[in-house]
């Protein structure tokens, strides 16, 4: 039987989602909670065997559990498969988070992407969000007076040395502005740049990312766009502009909020952010919003995501539960800015022509436009008709006009219709900015199917397509190209 109250070293974001977890779980999640991060390994041999620690113990036991369970009742396998992942799921809290880097990364995408791995396990790995083991102030106090040139003290009213938030990249720390501003300073763990280059050059990580994430598809265009995205992370000056552009997109939206960024405390690896302090998702699902508030919740998500990629060209590529606040007067403040992507005019229009041909259903644009995107190249003879049915799957929430519900759109048969079970997958080539025009696709699914959301896509596609966004008559952007009505 759960306790009846969490144990106090889980964080208190986390608690609704772990409260029903079995001791030996949240033993194990308090004991890496309470450690101090080490110092970072970035050396690529170093980071190369523990990888291969992780992968050789993890597929030992998948593969003796897949042994077992030839000789075992269907209780018995389903107990066992639940036991061996939730298993894989501690081994990678305890080894990713002392990686960090873009072995977290892997270990935070597997949190929040449904049937990958079953519901407890993700549950599990909710602590890479942003609950990884901290690295103590002795490991990073030089990081901040090379960028900054002062000690905190010096720089800020009060700076808390205690970290409120531990991530991949870096941690952050509560501060007060001389004016008494509140502010959220992230400082990027020493190294880090190194230790993601390490793991991104690494054959085996590159093997494990692709079996978890990408299965048989050829990866080398899809690993140089994670290169360029995840060393991106890197450096904060780009989050910072990022995040600057996507304020002055959202500065007058009366729910959505983007931090504003403190240039004259912001550096390649330093970045503060006005602090906000509010509920984390977990935190407002436990709430049991009403579903008026989630129906209002889902737009802001749907706006934010996507609607920034059909109105504004601007793609944040990283939808994990870890990254928004709720706010007691019902704004959403929305966190990392870090993995962004911009895409130019013409190759956003070519997107939009895309989803426009499958939702007119339009047969021969689509092969056409499957050469110009880049999903096959040039003379490249594909099946046509399983390309087409694959899109129509993939774009099914604009194809009904009625609310579609996201929990019925399994990452899993998304998965399997992409890459196990279709015709083209040897020829196909997946252009680069898929990639993470996928993360953000299996991530918001996954995200509004823990909210229970339901949405009518289709009428938001039909204005998105043409540039405007029916839920906000004041959007102040008007440079952008309005294409014509479908």
């Amino acid at each position: 039987m759960p306790k009846e109250r969490p144990p106090k070293d889980i964080p208190e974001h986390l608690r609704p989602l772990l409260e029903e977890s079995d001791e030996k779980t949240r033993a194990a999640l308090e004991a890496a909670l309470d450690s101090e991060g080490e110092k970072l390994r970035t050396g690529r041999l170093g980071r190369a065997l523990q990888i291969s620690r992780f992968a050789l113990s993890s597929s030992s036991r998948w593969l003796s559990d897949k042994a077992k369970s030839a000789f075992a009742s269907d209780e018995e396998n389903e107990k066992r498969k639940q036991e061996s992942a939730q298993a894989l799921a501690l081994q990678m809290v305890q080894t990713f988070s002392k990686m960090r880097g873009a072995a977290m990364k892997l270990g935070q995408m597997l949190s929040y992407l449904g049937d990958v791995l079953p519901p407890e396990a993700r549950k599990t790995l909710a602590v890479l969000q942003r609950d990884a083991p901290p690295m103590p102030w002795e490991q990073i106090q030089d990081q901040f007076f090379d960028e900054l040139g002062k000690d905190p003290e010096a720089l800020f009213a009060s700076f808390e040395r205690k970290p409120l938030a531990a991530a991949s990249i870096g941690q952050v720390h509560r501060a007060t502005l001389h004016d008494g501003t509140p502010v959220a300073v992230k400082i990027q763990y020493p190294g880090i740049e190194d230790a993601m280059q390490a793991d991104l050059r690494n054959g085996q990580f590159l093997g494990l990312f692709q079996q978890m994430l990408f299965f048989r598809t050829d990866t080398k265009a899809i690993m140089q766009e994670l290169e360029e995205r995840f060393l991106d992370e890197c450096d904060y000056r780009k989050e910072a502009a990022y995040q600057r552009r996507f304020a002055e997109v959202f500065a007058t939206h009366p729910w959505i909020v983007v931090p504003h960024v403190h240039e004259a405390y912001s550096t390649r690896r330093i970045l503060t952010t006005t602090f906000y302090q509010g509920k984390g998702f977990y935190e407002w699902l436990a709430t049991q919003p009403s579903e008026t508030e989630r129906d209002r919740v889902t737009r802001l998500f749907y706006r934010f995501y996507l609607g920034s990629f059909y109105l504004d060209g601007l793609f944040n590529c990283d939808p994990h539960p870890g990254n928004y606040l709720f706010l007691e007067d019902g704004r959403v403040v929305f966190l990392d800015y870090g993995c962004t992507r911009h895409f130019p005019d013409d190759r956003r229009k070519l997107w939009i022509q895309m989803c426009r041909a499958v939702y007119l259903d339009r047969y021969e644009e689509m092969e056409q436009l499957a050469y110009q995107i880049g999903f096959f190249k040039q003379g490249v003879k594909f099946d046509p008709s399983a390309f087409r049915d694959l899109m129509r799957y993939l774009y099914e929430p604009y194809l009904i006009d009625e609310p579609f519900i996201f929990a019925d759109h399994s990452p899993e048969t998304t998965f399997r219709k992409m890459f196990t079970e279709n015709p083209n997958l040897f020829k196909l080539n997946m252009p680069a900015d898929s990639v993470f025009l996928n993360r953000i696709g299996f991530g918001m699914v996954s995200l509004l199917a823990q909210m229970d959301a339901r949405l009518n896509c289709r009428q938001y596609a039909a204005h998105y397509f043409v540039g405007n966004d029916p839920d906000w008559e004041d959007d102040p952007i008007t440079h952008r190209t309005r294409l014509d009505p479908p």
